[in-house]
């Protein structure tokens, strides 16, 4: 069983996913966040969303599950993903530093990403021709 789940909110556009970088850190994380008691996974989704870039999720479709490490390997983690459009337009909060749009070859960018995007979402999404 893993220490928490984060729900994640995959947003892709013109083969490119939206990614975050919070204040204080190096790397970039999917949207999402852990969930509040009583509330069910897509209200976590749309919750925090809403937070770290002011949009609402549209359509939201159960993608895939991934189990790994946090960024820190200090925790366990299941990150259960979901498939959405936003509508609105896209202010980050202000504990978002940095908001990006990265396709395939974001390495050669220099751009860091939290080990669970890069061990699982990013392999699975460039499999499924995603990015």
């Amino acid at each position: 069983m893993a220490d928490f789940n984060k729900i994640a909110g995959i947003v892709i556009r013109d083969k490119k996913l939206l990614i975050t970088r919070t204040k204080g850190e190096t790397m970039f994380f999917a949207l999402g966040g852990k969930m509040e008691q009583g509330e069910t996974e897509l209200e976590c989704l749309q919750r925090e969303v809403m937070e770290e870039i002011s949009c609402e999720t549209i359509s939201p479709e159960y993608m895939e599950t991934f189990e790994g490490r946090s960024h820190d390997n200090k925790k366990s983690v299941k990150m259960i993903c979901y498939r959405c459009e936003l509508k609105g337009t896209i202010q980050p909060c202000s504990e978002i530093e940095e908001i990006a749009w990265i396709d395939r070859d974001y390495k050669k960018k220099r751009i860091q990403v939290a080990s669970m995007l890069e061990l699982y979402v990013i392999p699975y999404l460039i499999e499924k021709g995603l990015l």
